[in-house]
C-alpha cells in the first residue's frame, strides 16, 4: 500500500481583483494491490525395457534355481505401553564359512525370511562318471531366478480389502537395534535380519546356479517389488503429552573382512520393506576350472 501527495496551485481571477489569488490542496490516494501466483510442475518419467534371449544350442545337462519370497503385512493393530525393546547381535557370526542365515526381532507384526536356492551339475555327464573335466563337446547351461515381494498395508479400506497396519505405541523411552563386532572374516554367504519395531519386512533370497562344461549359456535374473500403503504410526503424539521414542539402530566393528556375499537389513522403525536379492548363474568351462559368469 502506498499514499501518494500532490500539492497544486490555482490561480483565480475576479472583478476588481488587483491581484493574484493561490490555494494549496493536499491529496491523500491509497492503492490496494493483490498478486497471485500459480506454479505447477509435473514430472514423468516411463521406461520400458525388453529382453530377449535366443540361444542356439542343445545342452548336455543344465543346472536350474529358482528362489521366491512373498511378504505380507496388512490388517494388523499394534497398541502398547511402556514397551521398550532392544536387539543386540555382539561377537557373533565370526569366521564362518558356506552359508549363515539369521534373523532377530523384539517387535511386532515382523515377517523375515532367508530364501535360499542353489542348482550344480556334476563335472561329467557320462552315467557313472568319475566327475572328471567335461568332455569335449559338452554344453551346459545355468539359470538363476531370485524374486521378492513385499506388501505392507493395504490398496484400501473398503470392507472386504486388506487395509493398513495401525501403529499405536505411547510412553516407549527408547528402541534399539544393535550389531556391534559381529559378522568379520567370513567367506560364503553370510544373511543377518534384525528389527525392534512393528509391521516391518525383511527379506534375503539367494538364487545360484552352476554348471561344469566345456561350453554353455548363464543366465541370471532377480527382481524386487515392494509396496507401502494406507499405514498409520500414532506413536507418542506430541499432542497428547506422552513421551517420544528415541529410535537406534547402530553398526559398529562389523562386517570387515568378508568374502562372498553378505546381506544386512536392521531396523528400528515402523512398516518398513527391507530386502537383499541375488541372483548368480555362472558357467565352469573346460579343465581348468575357469568360471564365465
Amino acid at each position: 500500500m502506498k499514499s501518494l501527495l500532490l500539492s497544486t496551485t490555482a490561480l483565480a481571477l475576479g472583478v476588481g481583483l488587483a491581484g493574484a489569488a493561490q490555494a494549496s490542496v493536499d491529496l491523500a490516494v491509497e492503492i490496494e494491490k493483490d498478486k497471485t501466483v500459480n506454479v505447477t510442475e509435473t514430472i514423468e518419467i516411463d521406461k520400458d525395457i525388453d529382453i530377449d534371449a535366443d540361444v542356439d544350442s542343445t545342452p548336455d545337462k543344465a543346472a536350474e534355481a529358482l528362489a521366491i519370497v512373498n511378504q505380507e503385512n496388512f490388517s494388523n493393530e499394534a497398541c502398547t505401553n511402556c514397551a521398550e525393546k532392544l536387539d543386540t547381535i555382539t561377537n557373533s557370526f565370526l569366521g564362518n564359512s558356506g552359508l549363515v542365515t539369521w534373523n532377530q526381532t523384539s517387535g511386532n507384526m515382523n515377517n523375515q525370511g532367508n530364501v535360499i536356492s542353489a542348482a550344480i551339475d556334476v563335472r561329467d555327464i557320462t552315467p557313472g562318471g568319475d566327475n572328471g573335466p567335461p568332455p569335449e563337446g559338452g554344453t551346459g547351461f545355468a539359470d538363476a531366478q531370485s524374486h521378492a515381494e513385499q506388501v505392507n498395508g493395504g490398496l484400501g479400506m473398503d470392507q472386504g480389502t486388506a487395509s493398513g497396519n495401525l501403529i499405536d505405541a505411547v510412553n516407549i523411552l527408547f528402541r534399539d537395534a544393535l550389531i556391534d563386532g559381529s559378522a568379520n572374516n567370513s567367506s560364503g554367504v553370510l544373511f543377518l535380519n534384525q528389527a525392534s519395531g512393528n509391521a516391518n519386512n525383511q527379506a534375503n533370497s539367494l538364487a545360484l546356479a552352476v554348471s561344469f562344461s566345456t561350453d554353455g549359456v548363464a543366465l541370471a535374473e532377480s527382481d524386487l517389488g515392494q509396496f507401502n500403503t494406507n499405514n498409520m504410526v500414532y506413536e507418542s503424539d506430541s499432542g497428547m503429552g506422552n513421551t517420544g521414542i528415541n529410535k537406534s539402530t547402530v553398526l559398529s566393528g562389523s562386517l570387515n573382512g568378508n568374502q562372498g556375499i553378505v546381506g544386512v537389513n536392521q531396523s528400528a522403525g515402523n512398516t518398513a520393506n527391507q530386502a537383499n536379492v541375488f541372483s548368480v548363474a555362472s558357467v565352469v568351462l573346460g579343465s581348468t576350472g575357469n568360471a564365465t559368469p
